[in-house]
């Protein structure tokens, strides 16, 4: 998402200061209610609630359920691996899941029909003494029929039940997802479509709402194979890298761009050629991991009749499942496997560009909110384990969207390393971006082990016997151990030893076992450092968003171990700041951006970075320019052509009287708020676009563009479209390819002049004999907080020629000297202030090579007196040629002699 309201561009939506425990961000409070423990009509139950034997049963022996016309005779099944996969030797599928704090549990089956209809087809009763090992439950089902999915019922402790049961919220009236689900279907195949009209919350009527129906996993496929072509990652160099942030559905939804699946990952390979004319060679998905875009709909307060969705998809619900509704296969009734196999596709034909695939994963919360939120997988299996609670249960909020995984939990962060795991290898991608990746940091929740046996229910709850498996909960003779005596199962209850519950100091603050209080950074982060020297994670990109919503920030100094880069909120701030020409340091600081910000990654660490100063310090240096990640705009907050047209932010589309989204934008609309038919205005802002697109793609480090940027794309000032699916979140394809003001053209050479010189992309700190400052003097830059002109001469590295790059933001032109260099002569690329083609004199389809020509022989006087006028508010790019080469005048183009 976005940076903290320190920094500039809030990811979260965030209308109101957030709490660090049990508080709901702003786009979450209208869907949040009251999810507790629900009646349960006679769910199938495990036969006995003995603890598992010590002894490990064979995977291969029947377990004792019965078999059924879906499938044969259940096996004990494996421990591991994790999730539904089929047992190479036997052909039966097998299911093991982790669930520490369950008492029983059984594995529900669907047809899609009973899917959408909220009711079970087939449920299996797992038995302890043999479907469970340790922690893990887990069965193998023979003959399985492949085109049902699955779930589970959990049956366990809930904190609004039993006594001593904080934190537990096992609810056996929820059928839950599988974490390791490779493929989440919920009846609902095309995006934005609605749920069936149910009795939700009714006893025996599965899912929550309309627009939460019943979800579940598709199963594996026997014969699953993709054709990869011997597709590999890629493994371009970091410093090569130009990263376009891009969301799957807005790139295509467009009516004109014309492709066959609008909205998907076949329509993304449907038009991958402009990806690649642009000359970006990584495209960085926004969450493609499956996720309720119905999760906030309703209609938004003001409108005539608009919908708010969750658009951006930063709410998780299924790791490791690409989204099926981004799916063309999934609209088209198609299997899980096709779903897998689209996404496959897309990533092969990036790779067969040289185009490599970043995906934007979100392990800092889930879609199941705070305490009050719906139970869809992780709270309903073991919620203590996989988020960061307090003692009473409720949950930190370091996320700002209610919850917080606990991701140094020994168990969260296997689970966490495992999904990248499976992406790099399954699905070939490239690398990831970890949004509000500084919760990663932090140290977990840990509670004392459970009891294996139910505690006691609280004598006022009527709903005891709903979190018990029917069996226990009748009071029947399901008390082989005789743990029960007469007057327990008359009342229903259940006197069991209490739990220790939570790990607290001696202050009463949660910790994470070992004394360091719950949420505290930690210098050696287990889940980075196991993400870090993780084999199979080796070439992979590593790209971290170093803070959170509780005002860490890392920027410079996230534990890296000499693997991760970082989003540099610093350098949008700082070239913001600059071109706009405000007083203050911002001259210093831009050219320490352009030179991949060693103000931020190799100095100490000024008075205001509390990281940098304490636990951080150590994570300071150690890394080259790729550390830092530029960007001047993101999926949140202004787009480029917002930032140049708007001084506020126009968010009152989103239905919130225009509290959301961030006010302290270092924005400037050049004279005139919003569309204006000032050309004078207009001009400017073409002018304005195209310097903050240069220091972007000439800075050292990482650059990252955001869909649409290269065109102009507008969203009416509005900064935080999270909710809209609509054109404001679109790529406009009939302004793309139109390109009437020429933005996209000078995008795409302003990229190509970034891959032919390979001093924009060092790997090294620049020192003293490969740059010299310059202000409209050479080699006298001006410092001063006044400054508006900032100029600079970059070598090449292997020895002759080099950049002449200077910046002009101040009200007034300049006649700018050059400084000499010996045999040589400056010659012209980029000038903004000149209107399109000229602005860039490269030969292509809109500027002739004569033309070109004819251009460059127009500034001969200028290049052999070593100067150059440049107008107010611009920047220019000049090569440094041999003196001797003149370019021709075109004979048409000369003068006629006498």
């Amino acid at each position: 998402m976005g940076a903290p309201s320190a920094l500039l561009g809030s990811g979260r939506h965030l209308p109101c200061p957030q709490r660090r425990i049990g508080r709901l961000s702003g786009k979450q409070a209208w869907r949040q209610r009251r999810s507790g423990p629900q009646a349960v009509a006679s769910p199938p139950a495990p036969a006995a609630l003995t603890p598992a034997a010590p002894a490990v049963s064979s995977p291969l022996v029947p377990s004792g359920q019965p078999s059924s016309q879906a499938y044969g005779e259940p096996l004990c099944g494996r421990p591991e691996p994790f999730g539904a996969t089929i047992d190479p030797k036997t052909g039966a599928t097998n299911f093991a899941v982790f669930a520490s704090n369950a008492w029983g549990m059984s594995l529900c089956l669907f047809t899609e029909q009973d899917l959408k209809a909220g009711r079970v087809t087939h449920e299996v009763p797992l038995i302890p003494s043999k479907n469970r090992t340790g922690d893990v439950w887990h069965i193998a089902l023979p003959r399985l029929d492949a085109s049902l999915l699955y779930g589970y019922r959990v049956f366990g402790a809930h904190e609004d039940v039993h006594e001593e049961s904080e934190g537990q919220r096992h609810d056996p009236a929820r059928v839950l997802l599988d974490p390791y689900a490779k493929v989440i279907l919920n009846g609902r195949r095309q995006f934005g479509e609605m749920g069936p009209d149910l009795a939700y919350d009714t006893p025996g009527v599965l899912g929550h709402a309309a627009t939460w129906p019943q979800a579940a996993g598709a199963l594996p496929q026997a014969s699953d194979s993709f054709d990869w072509e011997g597709d590999r990652p890629l493994g371009l160099p970091m410093e090569d890298l130009v990263i376009y942030e891009m969301h799957v559905r807005g790139f295509t939804r467009d009516p004109a761009s014309g492709v066959s699946a609008p909205g998907t990952f076949r329509g993304i390979v449907e038009k991958l050629d402009y990806i690649q004319s642009l000359g970006v060679n990584a495209i960085e998905l926004m969450p493609i991991h499956e996720f309720n875009e119905l999760e906030y709909y309703q209609v938004i307060p003001g409108s005539e009749g608009v919908y708010r969705y969750n658009f951006w998809g930063y709410s998780t619900v299924g790791y490791f499942a690409p989204m099926a509704r981004y799916s063309a296969a999934a609209a088209q009734g198609g299997r899980g496997q096709d779903v897998l196999n689209e996404f496959k596709q897309l990533v092969k034909e990036c790779h067969k560009r040289g185009i490599e695939v970043i995906l934007d994963v979100v392990f800092n919360h889930t879609a199941e909110g705070n305490e009050k939120g719906p139970t869809l997988s992780f709270r309903g299996l073991d919620n203590r384990v996989y988020y960061m609670l307090a003692p009473g249960g409720q949950c930190y909020n370091y996320s700002g969207c209610g919850n917080t995984f606990n991701c140094n939990h020994p168990v969260a962060r296997q689970f966490i390393v495992d999904c990248l795991r499976y992406w790099v290898e399954e699905m070939h991608v490239d690398g990831f971006r970890f949004d509000l990746g500084s919760i990663m940091t932090r140290a977990p929740s840990m509670w004392h082990p459970s009891d294996p046996v139910p505690p006691t229910p609280h004598p006022s709850s009527g709903e005891a016997g709903a979190m018990l498996p029917p069996g226990l909960a009748s009071g029947s003779d399901s008390d082989p151990e005789g743990w029960l005596s007469a007057s327990d199962v008359e009342e229903g209850g259940y006197a069991a030893p209490k739990s220790k519950g939570a790990m607290v100091c001696e202050n009463g603050f949660m910790t994470d076992g070992q004394g360091v209080p719950t949420g505290t950074p930690l210098s050696d982060p287990p889940l980075i450092e196991m993400i870090s020297s993780d084999p199979v994670l080796k070439d992979t990109k590593l790209i971290a968003e170093a803070w959170d919503c509780d005002g860490l920030n890392q920027v410079g100094a996230f534990p890296h171990y000499g693997r991760w880069s970082e989003w540099n909120g610093h350098f949008r701030d700082t070239v913001r700041q600059f071109a706009k020409g405000t007083d203050g340091p911002w001259v210093g600081n831009m050219a320490s951006v352009l030179c991949g910000s060693p103000h931020i990654y190799v100095a100490a660490p000024g008075e205001q970075d509390w990281w940098g100063q304490n636990a951080g310090r150590r994570w300071k240096g150690g890394r080259g320019p790729t550390a830092s990640v530029n960007f001047v705009t993101a999926h949140d907050g202004f787009t480029l052509a917002d930032l140049v047209s708007y001084n506020e932010k126009r968010n009152q589309a989103n239905g919130e009287d225009n509290r959301d989204g961030e006010s302290h934008n270092l924005s400037w609309n050049c004279g005139a708020e919003g569309p204006t038919p000032d050309p004078a205005v207009n001009s400017l802002r073409q002018r304005q676009m195209r310097n903050l697109m240069t220091a972007l793609l000439v800075a050292h480090g990482v650059p990252m563009i955001n869909m649409g940027d290269e065109y102009g794309h507008t969203k009416g000032g509005n900064n935080n479209t999270y909710c809209h699916d609509s054109a404001l979140n679109y790529l406009d394809w009939q302004r793309a390819l139109a390109d009437d003001d020429g933005l996209l053209r000078f995008t795409r050479h302003v990229i190509a002049l970034r891959k032919a010189h390979k001093e924009l992309r060092r790997t090294e700190w620049i020192n003293d004999s490969q740059v010299q400052w310059h202000g409209v003097v050479p080699h006298k830059p001006d410092w001063s907080e006044t400054s508006r002109f900032l100029a600079y001469t970059l070598s090449k590295p292997e020895g002759r020629g080099g950049l002449y790059i200077g910046f002009n933001t101040s009200h007034l032109p300049q006649v700018v000297e050059l400084p000499k260099w010996p045999g040589r002569v400056w010659q012209l690329i980029v000038d903004t202030s000149k209107v399109a083609p000229y602005d860039v004199l490269v030969a292509d389809e809109r500027l002739p090579a004569e033309e070109v020509a004819a251009q460059r022989a127009a500034l001969e006087m200028w290049k052999l007196e070593h100067c150059y006028p440049m107008l107010p508010r611009s920047c220019i790019i000049m090569e440094s040629v041999p003196e001797g080469v003149r370019p021709p005048m075109p004979p048409h183009r000369k003068g006629r002699t006498y």
